[in-house]
C-alpha cells in the first residue's frame, strides 16, 4: 500500500514537471485525504494548487478556499532571502481581489496572514510604469482597509509603520499615508495631531484644505477654518464631492454673510437631490465671492 502512495506522489511530481498542473492537483488532492504529507509534498501540493487554480482563478469562492489550503500547507518565507513564496503569492492574489471589490470586511482576515517585515521592497516596471513593491502594496491595502472600517487607531498604526519602514514610495503613496493618518486623528477627536500631518502634506488639493478647515473648526479657530475652506472651494474638484465643504462654509458664513450662506445651502440642496437646474451657475456665482473673500482673508 505504501509503495502505491509513493508511486502516486511520483506521478503527481512528474505531472507538475510536465506542466500538467491540473493532473498534479487532482492527484495531490486525493492523496491529501488519505495519507500524511511531509513538508516536501506539502509544498509541491501548494504549488500545484497555485498553478492549477489560483493563478488564473475562475471564482472568488474558489480562490479563497484554495488560498486557505495553501496557507494550511505552507508558511510565509522571507522574500528578502528568496525570490518566490507560494504562500505570499496566494495571499496577495486574494488581497488584490478583495481590495478591487472594496470588500473591506474580509480584508483584515487575509492581511493578518502576512508579516509585512517578510515582504520585499523590490518595485517592478511594466509598460513604462512603476508598480509598488509587495511591502508597499500590503501597507496600502492595510491603511485603506482600516480607515474604511473606521478602525482609526489601527489605520494610524499601519500608516506610521509604512512611513517608517518603506524606503521608496510609488505614485505619491507617502502623502496618502499621511493623509489617512490626519483624517484618522480628526475622527478620533485629536484635531491638533490631524493638523500636524496635514501641514506637512505636499498636496495642493481641495480635499486637503477642506480637511484642514474641519480640523480648525473642531478647535474653534473659525478664522483659520474659513481661510482653508475658501481655498478648498476655489480649487478644482467634483462639485458633488464638495457637499460637506459647502455645508461647512454655510455654517462659517452665517454670521457675517447670511445671504451668501443661504446660497451655499441652496447649492447643497441641489447636490443632495441631484438637481442640475442652476447648479453650475450658482457655483460660478459663489466662485466670484470666494475669490473676493480669499483676497480679504
Amino acid at each position: 500500500m505504501q509503495n502505491n502512495y509513493k508511486k502516486e506522489f511520483q506521478n503527481a511530481k512528474n505531472a507538475y514537471k510536465s506542466r500538467d498542473y491540473k493532473k498534479a492537483y487532482e492527484i495531490y488532492t486525493r492523496l491529501y485525504l488519505e495519507v500524511p504529507f511531509d513538508n516536501s509534498n506539502k509544498y509541491s501540493y501548494a504549488w500545484a494548487i497555485y498553478q492549477a487554480r489560483i493563478k488564473d482563478y475562475t471564482s472568488k469562492e474558489e480562490l479563497l478556499s484554495d488560498a486557505d489550503r495553501v496557507c494550511e500547507l505552507t508558511r510565509q518565507n522571507n522574500l528578502n532571502h528568496t525570490k518566490l513564496c507560494v504562500y505570499t503569492m496566494s495571499v496577495i492574489k486574494v488581497l488584490k481581489l478583495l481590495y478591487y471589490e472594496k470588500d473591506y470586511e474580509n480584508l483584515p482576515y487575509w492581511l493578518d496572514k502576512l508579516k509585512p517585515e517578510l515582504l520585499d521592497q523590490t518595485r517592478h516596471t511594466r509598460d513604462d510604469r512603476i508598480y509598488p513593491s509587495n511591502m508597499e502594496q500590503y501597507y496600502i491595502y492595510a491603511s485603506v482597509t482600516y480607515f474604511k472600517l473606521k478602525e482609526y487607531e489601527k489605520c494610524i498604526e499601519v500608516s506610521r509603520e509604512a512611513l517608517g519602514k518603506l524606503n521608496r514610495f510609488t505614485d505619491g503613496s507617502a502623502e496618502f499615508f499621511q493623509w489617512r493618518i490626519a483624517k484618522s486623528y480628526r475622527q478620533l477627536g485629536d484635531c491638533e495631531q490631524s493638523l500636524k500631518f496635514l501641514k506637512i502634506l505636499q498636496l495642493n488639493e481641495w480635499y486637503v484644505y477642506h480637511e484642514m478647515a474641519e480640523a480648525y473648526y473642531c478647535l474653534d479657530d473659525y478664522e483659520s477654518s474659513l481661510k482653508c475652506a475658501v481655498k478648498a472651494a476655489r480649487l478644482d474638484g467634483p462639485m458633488d464631492m464638495k457637499y460637506n465643504l459647502y455645508r461647512l462654509l454655510e455654517e462659517l458664513l452665517q454670521k457675517d454673510y447670511p445671504d451668501i450662506a443661504e446660497k451655499h445651502e441652496m447649492l447643497c440642496e441641489l447636490i443632495l437631490y441631484e438637481d442640475d437646474g442652476g447648479k453650475k451657475e450658482l457655483e460660478q456665482e459663489l466662485l466670484a465671492f470666494w475669490k473676493r473673500l480669499d483676497n480679504q482673508l
